[in-house]
């Protein structure tokens, strides 16, 4: 599975991070100054972004792996997109086929 090519865009709640996940929806990751944005998408693929996503997105996994009792194993990265000048750091994690 090759790694998402992030880009930022304006949604109604602010900036954003996305990428073209293949499904029909936009999953998108909404920046915010004091906390990680994430989304979970639909087809079962998760991303987070700001400052301390790789952080948060370890607390989220662990989270639903002690929680639920068919939660898949996944493929995961992490890097950063440039948002106005600025690096933002971003986690991805997608389910292993």
């Amino acid at each position: 599975m090759s790694e998402p090519i992030f880009q930022v865009i304006e949604t109604e709640l602010g900036r954003g991070v996305t990428y073209d996940c293949g499904c029909p929806c936009t999953p998108t990751a909404v920046l915010s100054v004091n906390e990680v944005g994430s989304e979970h998408c639909c087809c079962g693929k998760v991303h987070f972004a700001g400052a301390g996503a790789a952080t948060a997105m370890d607390a989220y996994l662990a989270e639903r792996k002690a929680t639920r009792t068919r939660e898949p194993e996944y493929t995961r990265g992490a890097g950063t997109i440039e948002v106005d000048g600025a690096a933002v750091e971003v986690a991805w994690a997608f389910p292993v086929d």
